[in-house]
């Protein structure tokens, strides 16, 4: 639980300093672990994905 909040908390406000009071980290180092730049990655292709899908569907 504690790593899904850390993680959203980052996702919504992209505030390290706030997850790091939040979480009583006093190292941004350990505060990193809960951002996820490959999680941001795959989301992305994901979406453009969807996106291609939809447009060649479209042409049909």
């Amino acid at each position: 639980m504690r790593h899904i909040y850390g993680t959203n908390l980052m996702e919504q406000s992209g505030d390290i300093h706030l997850l790091m009071t939040q979480l009583g980290h006093t190292s941004t180092t350990t505060a990193a672990l809960y951002t996820n730049p490959e999680q941001e990655k795959a989301k992305k292709a994901a979406k453009k994905l969807g996106e291609r899908r939809t447009n060649y569907l479209e042409k049909d």
